[in-house]
């Protein structure tokens, strides 16, 4: 279980709650708003929402609980004067204690004796469609995980009532489904790279086949992948074009272990191997040896820096020769003091992941910055900044709503001085939430301004790598 929304108006009540949470969950958010809570769930998928009984639900509350995709339980000792059929679980405080304390040392808290598992979306609709690609690029983008469309064709049409909800049973809810039309749709998977979108499309196509008697040969398919060098609407559009192109006969002797052992045998005999990872918008890399010990290979002699990386990642990126493809390689033991790492799982990936060294670096200060045009200003804060794009947080986005051009003027302060930027800006992307907004920049600057953000840049790079350094160090 990661993420954890715990709301409340007393909070003396449910401390005890919120100290077992802590102790199987990653993150516990705390928050005395409904909105707060909801708030966050825009932004980044929550597992569990509970709501102690203390905080009173209104109308609005309730209507907007209709929206959360996550479970979400009410703590109520002596029954609640409200409905919560379909949207909420009810139960007592002792009860959830309870099933706290049986849920220590496991990976996720069970509710499945209070709660269902939710249905993932389901969109009839471009343009709501649209509006949910839109928002998982922007995630996939700014948290750096991979993200694939598998697109359907189905020749037997009347089938295809059955073959979504046969899909819509078995993906995760966080995934998603598109119906196009009477014989085409589309399977959007978060955090699945292009080999496993492969494999669950054959294990699902293989299953579904045997249980509506639909010859497989009728369903076929294509894989589209997200680069993270894209902008949402290139993917959109790479989507709609491939809505009319050719369609492929789905794969039914895919063998994740082929590509696998071929891996493997490039390094039986141990080689040098450059690494990637990416570290608050830095592409860091350096060599390391690998070889092949059992059914597994070894990281040996990796890099100070990039250990401390990989050790916080779990993971680590390199490019396979006789693949010809980049590999994301999981990490199934990390020793820091003997600068060792055991890798066990596998996936291709797309290889501008390791190819674009373009750097958009986090900007962690509180920066203001203003954006301005002929109808009018709104005031937002940096979150990421590179020589040619930025990216600001705004509460107020109703300017960006129709225009293009924007004057944007911010302050970096740097060797103890404070440079002001003005600059001009196109808007490329903007991903809204209830109250805050996501807005991307196309810049074009100054010979002076540019210099000045590329030794800011500079010296953000220095202040990361004696992080990383510090944090190898004190290990």
């Amino acid at each position: 279980m990661k993420n954890t929304v715990l709301v409340h108006k007393s909070f003396r009540n449910i401390s005890e709650v919120a100290e077992l949470i802590t102790e199987i969950g990653e993150n516990l958010f705390l928050s005395t708003s409904l909105s707060s809570g909801l708030q966050f769930l825009n932004f980044e998928r929550c597992d569990l929402f509970i709501i102690d009984e203390s905080y009173l639900l209104s109308e609005a509350d309730i209507e907007a609980l209709h929206k959360v995709k996550s479970d979400v339980i009410v703590i109520s000792e002596n029954g609640l004067d409200i409905d919560l059929q379909g949207i909420a679980s009810e139960i007592n405080k002792q009860e959830l204690i309870k099933n706290l304390q049986s849920s220590k040392g496991s990976a996720k808290f069970s509710i499945s004796s209070i709660s269902t598992k939710k249905a993932p979306n389901i969109f009839r609709e471009f343009d709501t469609f649209k509006d949910s690609i839109t928002q998982e690029v922007r995630r996939a983008k700014r948290y750096q995980y991979p993200l694939v469309v598998v697109m359907f064709q189905l020749v037997e049409t009347d089938h295809i009532e059955g073959v979504i909800n046969y899909f819509s049973s078995k993906i995760r809810e966080f995934d998603s489904l598109w119906i196009t039309d009477n014989s085409r749709f589309s399977m959007v998977l978060p955090h699945t790279g292009w080999n496993g979108a492969e494999i669950l499309t054959n294990r699902l196509t293989t299953h579904i086949t045997g249980e509506l008697g639909i010859d497989v040969e009728s369903l076929k398919n294509k894989i589209i992948s997200f680069k993270r060098i894209e902008s949402d609407s290139d993917f959109i559009n790479r989507i709609k074009n491939g809505l009319d192109s050719e369609y492929y006969n789905i794969n039914k002797d895919i063998d994740f272990n082929i590509w696998k052992e071929e891996l493997f045998s490039e390094f039986i005999e141990g080689k040098t191997v450059r690494i990637f990872n990416r570290y608050k918008g830095m592409l860091i890399s350096h060599d390391s040896d690998i070889i092949l010990k059992g059914s597994t290979l070894e990281l040996h002699n990796i890099r100070p820096l990039q250990l401390s990386i990989i050790n916080n990642e779990k993971a680590t990126y390199f490019y396979s020769t006789p693949l010809n493809k980049s590999i994301r390689a999981g990490v199934e033991e990390i020793d820091v003091d003997r600068s060792f790492a055991t890798l066990t799982s596998f996936e291709i990936i797309d290889s501008s992941f390791i190819k674009n060294t373009s750097m958009k670096l986090l900007v962690e200060d509180s920066v203001e910055v203003k954006i301005s045009n002929h109808t009018g200003i709104t005031v937002g804060k940096l979150l990421e900044l590179s020589l040619d794009e930025i990216t600001i947080t705004v509460e107020d986005r109703a300017i960006l709503q129709n225009e293009e051009n924007f004057t944007i003027q911010f302050s970096l302060d740097f060797k103890g001085k404070s440079h002001t930027i003005s600059t001009t800006g196109n808007l490329k992307n903007i991903e809204e939430g209830r109250d805050i907004s996501y807005a991307d920049f196309t810049i074009t600057t100054s010979l002076s301004d540019n210099m000045k953000i590329s030794e800011f840049l500079s010296n953000k790079q220095i202040k990361f790598i004696k992080e990383l350094k510090s944090g190898q160090e004190t290990r």
